[in-house]
């Protein structure tokens, strides 16, 4: 696998006689300690294969650890997948077209505890169009492992006690605007359960507090496929942040109005 794992090229010898090159050799270990974005890649007739995660998931081994087999896994799958269509094709003496997948997992704001990632995948097997679905993930650095939105707040279903109502009157304005004022009948008329969501706390001025929300509803969610996603952000309130434990509350910032 490409991009993953690549091993650090050898120093070069330098003399350490002047305050110029020790300047310069500071800087550059400096660079080489900060960890670097992590992509694997591999792109065949079949297969054209992408998997890439940032470098603050890569700084956390477990985390950096667990993309990385989730890349694996992946791009497994997707090879089979892959070559099993190619091989139909060719049996049932059928164009094939080449499959894709792509996986972006990106920081959507970091405090010093909590690490909020999310991610956006696209994928094309050959169907009547392609794929795209959204995820969150929240990592907790000092218990080294990933938590639930929920159990951020004292009460479980806090969290959906004080936004729900204004995250579906702003689903519903967004649809609106979409649709022209026509009206769909059945569920892309209602409003997505929290569990069909990929949500995300965001740090919109990268102060390290998180001070926005974000819910993305992925296609076939909120509304049919030509509609897209819909990603609606809401502000963190006073009343949401008095809801969250203690051990969590730094975390978060009221948005100023």
């Amino acid at each position: 696998m490409n991009g993953a794992r690549d091993s650090q090229p050898r120093g070069t010898a330098v003399s350490f006689g002047s305050m110029k090159w020790r300047f310069i050799l500071g800087a550059l270990a400096l660079t080489a300690a900060a960890p670097a974005p992590h992509k694997v890649v591999r792109s065949t007739p079949a297969l054209d294969f992408s998997f890439e995660w940032p470098a603050e998931a890569v700084a956390i081994p477990a985390l950096d650890l667990r993309m990385y087999k989730a890349a694996k896994a992946a791009l497994a799958d997707a090879q089979k997948n892959a070559a099993e269509d190619q091989a139909l094709a060719k049996q049932q003496k059928r164009d094939f077209n080449q499959h894709d997948y792509s996986m972006r997992w990106t920081t959507a704001g970091q405090t010093q505890r909590l690490l909020s990632l999310q991610s956006a995948y696209g994928g094309f097997e050959g169907g009547a169009h392609p794929n795209t679905s959204y995820g969150a993930l929240l990592w907790d650095r000092k218990l080294d492992r990933e938590i639930s939105l929920s159990s951020l707040f004292l009460r479980s279903d806090a969290f959906s006690a004080l936004t729900r109502v204004r995250y579906c009157a702003a689903l519903d304005s967004e649809r609106r605007k979409r649709r022209r004022g026509e009206k769909l009948s059945g569920e892309f008329d209602q409003c997505p359960k929290f569990s069909d969501l990929a949500i995300s706390p965001i740090d919109s001025n990268k102060d390290g507090r998180f001070d926005m929300m974000a819910y993305v509803a992925s296609p076939y969610v909120a509304g049919p496929y030509v509609e897209g996603e819909y990603e609606v952000s809401l502000p963190v309130t006073s009343q949401l942040i008095a809801a969250i434990k203690p051990e969590y509350r730094n975390s978060f910032a009221r948005q100023r109005q």
